[in-house]
């Protein structure tokens, strides 16, 4: 195995010595200060150095400590300020804002990286015995709020599974692979295609998550509408729990009451920690092509969608940008040649000639996958469909910079980060029916809380993840600062999107889980219920809730707890450790 797992920065996304570098991408910045309103350069914000930030006291158990270090390798156990500091939060807005700025008051007090199997079940165990906390870690790449500390009155350990990256079994014959839970998704690739096979899975955060992160919060990769995402490829897991070790036979399907694969499926660590699991699996696709589509308007785009779906013939990607989500994507793309530059001037008139109003124009990007003679088919099916109702293909390579590219999209929140601009995203599904209505409301919405607070928004969407009866609707949005109200500012906007998708019959989300972030609207989506129905599978596996304690669980003014996450720190921390007395 070539690959090895590295943290990615503690401040921002992906390794230390990657970035968004705007000299590729020339047309981005203008594009961004055009939109924002932003009329003067400002040198950019550097983050806090890390030795600068401020760590939580940290809470010590002697006895808990020298049982685990009786029983695990001393580099197993670790409490440096940078391992506190890099499993302090994941990567959301609120995660991020803070680090750059110097507060790590969501770190835990220690750092585990088991093993094994037996490592977790032997933390957990002294976890439960000692009243310890234990939040697990994949990549850290989580942007909804799963990974930080909820209460400081325990010792907090933060679980990171990233040394459990073995697939340990490929049957060939039955298309299912068995894995280790914390394989990073280059990795998981790289040994499956040794036996000629791939998992299908690519979310936007690839490079820097692992399977059982994925598994833990419903994650969508790129490619879900061939391959469904990633509850539908899982076929058995183990998950080690404070009561034992929940495990399911691999099987193609059963009769067997409830689910139980699924109580572990999108539990966020509330439950236990997902060791392994049995996977289903694909051949490597002979032939990959990323072909790029124009349309006039966005419903035209949306009808053909659909009808992909009714036909089926859909693409294993597609991704539908609004007006605006296209102004974006084409200010993003890389620097072009001057015969380049000639070839779009050329087309745009040609494009205008079919009736184009180029300001409403929509890019679809499509991408199709499998055996040569099925590509080359399914190609000209789509085609046609899209041409019925108004799409201009711009080539079977047109979407190659995109390819190129595709993970790197997270890199621009830093870059603008710097720069003191707030950016984000809001993400959800609904049905056919209702795309256009929630699409409008919530665009609405967005904009509306953006000019709340007097500065210029920029607001744009995509319909990606189709199904039989619906897709997912995703939001970016983004907005200067304002000095002193940046929590503020974000919290309205957040706020606004998640409201809009429960006012107008969506789900709080698609593909990013729960975590912090969506915890409000948690009983609306699921009914109070569902809420208790969930708690009461949380005190059968974690009688004590030494399980990541406070998600899933919305509380009696959920609101004010979730304002508060991210907002001024109201006690000095302090990075001098607190021994805590055995009880």
């Amino acid at each position: 195995m070539n690959y090895s797992p590295r943290h990615m920065k503690w401040w921002g996304w992906g390794d230390v010595d990657a970035g968004f570098d705007s000299s590729r991408h020339p047309g981005f910045w203008p594009f961004a200060k055009k939109q924002l309103g932003i009329e003067r350069e400002t040198s950019p914000t550097p983050p806090a150095p890390l030795e600068g930030v401020e760590l939580p006291e940290a809470i010590v158990k002697p006895r808990f400590l020298a049982e685990l270090k009786s029983t695990l390798h001393a580099d197993q156990v670790c409490d440096s300020r940078y391992e506190r500091v890099i499993h302090a939060y994941g990567k959301g807005f609120r995660d991020l804002f803070r680090l750059r700025r110097g507060s790590a008051e969501g770190a835990p007090d220690l750092v585990v990286y088991p093993e094994s199997e037996g490592d977790v079940l032997v933390t957990l165990r002294a976890a439960a015995h000692h009243d310890v906390m234990v939040i697990p870690f994949g990549g850290g790449s989580n942007i909804s709020g799963c990974l930080e500390r909820m209460e400081n009155e325990r010792m907090v350990v933060s679980l990171d599974m990233r040394r459990m990256r073995r697939v340990l079994e490929v049957d060939a014959e039955s298309f299912t692979a068995r894995m280790e839970a914390g394989v990073f998704g280059p990795d998981l690739e790289e040994q499956l295609s040794a036996h000629g096979m791939t998992l299908g899975h690519f979310p936007d955060s690839f490079m820097h998550s692992t399977l059982g992160g994925w598994i833990a919060t419903r994650s969508a990769g790129m490619q879900s509408d061939k391959y469904g995402k990633i509850e539908d490829m899982v076929i058995a897991l183990r998950m080690a729990t404070p009561e034992g070790v929940l495990a399911t036979r691999t099987v193609p399907n059963s009769s067997n009451g409830i689910d139980v694969n699924h109580l572990c499926i999108g539990s966020e660590g509330t439950l236990g920690v997902i060791t392994e699991a049995t996977m289903r699996i694909h051949p490597r696709p002979e032939a990959r092509i990323v072909p790029a589509y124009l349309f006039p308007e966005f419903e035209g785009g949306l009808q053909a969608m659909r009808e992909c779906v009714n036909r089926e013939c859909m693409p294993s990607m597609v991704r539908l940008n609004d007006p605006d989500k296209t102004a974006l994507s084409l200010a993003f793309k890389p620097a072009a040649s001057q015969l380049s530059q000639t070839a779009s001037k050329i087309f745009k008139r040609y494009l205008r000639v079919r009736g184009f109003d180029l300001p409403r124009a929509c890019l679809m990007m499509t991408a199709f996958e499998g055996r040569r003679e099925n590509v080359a088919h399914e190609m000209r099916r789509v085609n046609a469909i899209y041409r019925k109702f108004g799409g201009v293909s711009l080539g079977a390579s047109s979407g190659k910079s995109f390819e190129a590219t595709k993970y790197d999209f997270p890199h621009i929140r830093d870059f603008l980060l710097e720069r003191d601009v707030t950016t984000d995203v809001s993400e959800t599904s609904t049905l056919w029916s209702n795309i256009v209505p929630l699409y409008k409301a919530t665009m609405g919405a967005i904009r509306d809380s953006v000019l709340e607070s007097g500065v210029p928004p920029f607001s744009g969407c995509h319909i990606s993840h189709t199904y039989r009866s619906g897709a997912s609707v995703y939001f970016t949005f983004g907005f200067m600062q304002q000095v002193g109200r940046e929590m503020e500012q974000y919290l309205r906007v957040k706020r606004a999107a998640q409201q809009s998708f429960m006012d107008h019959g969506a789900t709080l989300s698609h593909h990013h889980g729960v975590g912090t972030e969506h915890l409000p609207w948690l009983a609306a989506d699921i009914s109070p219920l569902g809420v208790k129905a969930v708690a009461a599978i949380k005190r059968g596996l974690d009688p004590g809730n030494i399980m990541n304690s406070g998600r899933l669980q919305p509380s009696a003014d959920p609101f004010e707890e979730w304002s508060r996450i991210g907002g001024p720190v109201k006690a000095k921390l302090k990075a001098k450790a607190k021994v805590q007395s055995q009880a």
